[in-house]
């Protein structure tokens, strides 16, 4: 869980970091209160929600090339829980982005909606990480960084 690992003012922190545009921290955390009190106007728990979101999101798996001969392989790894958490963010921010919505605070709560739910871009590229972890298992033996 990555609510246990980090507190609730660092996760928010990294996620306005997450956000962020062009140095513009200020638009980052108006987004992020917009969208929490969107969330909250709907009669739901915006903590909950995101950090729901986050461990759904979150990898458990991830891969390093290591060169073998004058070709390169793919060792599957376990993520430690700050990488978790990077890539979790950077995929909810881009699956937010990737939404159809007029402004930027409806696409990032309804993300986080969905992604509480089970489903949304993040996840699939979790799965897909996972998946590709999965097919290289046989790489496994060989020593990471």
């Amino acid at each position: 869980m990555i609510e246990q690992e980090h507190s609730q003012k660092y996760l928010k922190k990294r996620f306005v970091a997450a956000l962020m545009y062009g140095g513009k921290r200020s638009t980052a955390e108006k987004i992020v209160k917009n969208a929490f009190r969107l969330l909250k106007e709907q009669g739901l728990k915006p903590q909950t929600i995101f950090l729901n979101a986050l461990n759904n999101s979150a990898p458990l798996l991830g891969v390093v090339k290591k060169r073998r001969g004058r070709s390169k392989i793919l060792v599957p790894r376990p993520l430690t829980p700050k990488k978790r958490l990077g890539l979790a963010l950077k995929w909810i921010v881009v699956g937010a982005r990737a939404r159809t919505e007029l402004s930027m605070h409806d696409r990032l709560a309804y993300e986080l909606l969905s992604l509480s739910k089970g489903q949304g871009n993040a996840i699939r590229q979790k799965l897909t990480l996972h998946h590709l972890a999965f097919k290289n298992r046989n790489n496994s033996y060989f020593k990471g960084r």
